[in-house]
């Protein structure tokens, strides 16, 4: 896996003219684009309304489905991923991508608005950005959910009584460069570990073992 990088130097809005699907089906709701089944996340919904369903377990019955059908769709997991083993785990339960929100908007170069000792607004783009994230200076992003009140009222739509969604402030941890070739270590080293040459040997193809709360308390101290 190779990557070629390219600085940005600006981001401009362009008015998007095509079709947008939503497409609603009985006892359910889902994105369906281009035979790919999509999440939209960075939410507070199952904290507040008690509706959701474990992501591995969703992953993984997904991909069962898939392989019992034979279907081709595309299977993207969106939502929770907080570092990389949890993109990593996503991938071995039968994820074939993998969305990611709050990770990357850590990165200098994430387009949330970015700030110098909390208050001031500075460019990321900028060489002046690139040099207090060099000396390590303290930077700071927003970041937020789509079903904020904040957003909403951006939109130009009705206030929300209630928010489901997230809106915090995050440090610049990261280049994405950094994160990159960090991500692309593991991910390698993990592959080493499963005799997996290639993402299709990778991809739904391991063994994942579920271990008790114990287990996991002990792995995660």
């Amino acid at each position: 896996m190779k990557y070629k990088f390219k600085e940005i130097n600006k981001v401009q809005k362009i008015n998007f003219i095509g079709e947008v699907l939503d497409l609603s089906i009985d006892e359910d709701n889902s994105y369906c684009v281009n035979d790919k089944i999509v999440h939209n996340c960075g939410c507070l919904t199952t904290k507040q309304t008690t509706i959701g369903y474990p992501a591995a377990s969703l992953i993984r019955e997904c991909y069962e489905i898939k392989v019992d059908n034979n279907y081709s769709t595309k299977i993207v997991a969106d939502g929770g991923m907080k570092d990389f083993s949890d993109i990593i785990l996503a991938l071995a339960l039968g994820a074939d991508y993998v969305m990611v929100g709050s990770i990357l908007n850590k990165s200098l170069e994430s387009c949330a608005d970015t700030y110098w000792f909390k208050r001031i607004k500075i460019n990321q783009y900028s060489k002046f950005a690139k040099w207090l994230f060099k000396k390590k200076f303290k930077l700071t992003k927003k970041f937020r959910g789509m079903s904020t009140k904040e957003v909403q009222k951006k939109w130009g739509k009705k206030i929300l009584k209630t928010s489901e969604g997230i809106s915090k402030k995050q440090n610049v941890e990261y280049t994405l460069k950094q994160w990159t070739e960090n991500f692309d270590d593991y991910l390698r080293s993990t592959m080493s570990y499963t005799n997996s040459k290639n993402l299709s040997d990778f991809i739904g193809k391991v063994n994942v073992i579920k271990i008790s709360d114990k287990a996991y308390d002990r792995f995660n101290k």
